[in-house]
């Protein structure tokens, strides 16, 4: 007798459980809404112009600072970036370094630990070139420790 009443204890709830998903609320008022569709929008690459302009410097941590130079050699169209190193030279990961040419062209490189006069070579234009470079601490923090313009000059 327990058993039957356990079962059908258990059919009822089954039961219950069953139908729970196909009643309407009240509020519905049998009105359907209907999902809008999403249509991704393609993104248009960013003018050359936009990637040609500096943005702001980041903060290094305190007692972590470190510098790189970046100069561009006047005869040619090279443009070198050098870590100067600094008191946060051993928390350093990486150094990245990105060249935004004034032809369009963006080209980056990196430094694993980077070593005091170490340096990275970019082949710019004979326009003006923007020079970001970005360090990664240890800590996991991205820094940008220098960021700028650098001309060609005729001779």
């Amino acid at each position: 007798m327990k058993q039957i009443l356990s079962l059908m204890i258990i059919a009822i709830i089954t039961a219950t459980l069953l139908t729970a998903g196909c009643v309407e609320s009240p509020d519905s008022n049998g009105v359907v809404t209907p999902t809008p569709e999403i249509t991704p929008v393609p993104t248009e690459p960013a003018p050359a112009e936009d990637l040609l302009v500096p943005g702001p410097l980041g903060t290094m941590p305190p007692g972590q600072d470190v510098q790189a130079t970046i100069s561009r050699d006047p005869l040619r169209t090279d443009i070198y970036v050098t870590f100067n190193g600094g008191r946060g030279m051993s928390a350093i990961v990486r150094l990245d370094a990105t060249m935004y040419a004034s032809d369009g062209r963006v080209e980056e490189q990196s430094m694993a630990r980077p070593r005091m006069g170490e340096s990275i070579t970019f082949t710019g234009t004979r326009g003006t070139d923007r020079v970001k470079v970005t360090v990664l601490y240890n800590t996991g923090e991205v820094v940008v420790i220098n960021d700028g313009l650098f001309e060609y000059r005729s001779r």
